[in-house]
């Protein structure tokens, strides 16, 4: 028969570790929530106007005029 062993240790846990681990994955989970938007964005823009209006607009967008 197999009897458990119930044994007492004491877990040292580093907060400073933790806390950046949790802020990496919320970075992370941000910047590709921001990332799939964009290139939704990117593709409507292309279905909309097509690219060369696209690339003609960020042109004029960037020279201002």
């Amino acid at each position: 028969m197999k009897s458990s062993i119930i044994t007492k240790d004491k877990v040292q846990i580093d907060y400073a570790d933790e806390v950046m681990r949790f802020t990496f994955k919320v970075g992370t989970v941000a910047c590709a929530l921001v990332g799939i938007w964009a290139f939704t964005c990117l593709m409507a823009g292309l279905m909309d106007v097509g690219p060369m209006e696209l690339v003609r607009g960020y042109i004029s967008a960037v020279t201002g005029r």
